[in-house]
């Protein structure tokens, strides 16, 4: 089971995190990317998260499917403008 965190430090020094990057888009629409961390850590600029992006709550369920099969037990949701707020996150379906 994948545990989701709010914060970054959470998370212990060296532990592999796959990030949920929550942003809104010039025209309102919240979006999210996945981007791994810890060793597979990727630099990704604002260009690559729009290119990369879904709509927020599809994101989520895919950043958790992702995390279940490469066995990445924690997703940080990185949302510092609370923009997707734990309440507002879908359940996934097993």
């Amino acid at each position: 089971m994948t545990r989701i965190i709010e914060h970054r430090q959470d998370a212990a020094p060296g532990e592999e995190v796959f990030e949920l990057r929550v942003f809104q888009l010039r025209d309102g629409d919240v979006r999210a990317c996945v981007v791994p961390g810890g060793p597979r850590r990727l630099a990704v600029n604002l260009d690559m998260m729009a290119n990369m992006s879904e709509p927020v709550a599809q994101a989520y369920l895919n950043a958790l499917a992702l995390c279940e099969t490469e066995s990445v037990a924690i997703l940080w949701v990185h949302d510092p403008l609370g923009l997707f707020p734990p309440r507002e996150r879908p359940e996934l379906e097993l």
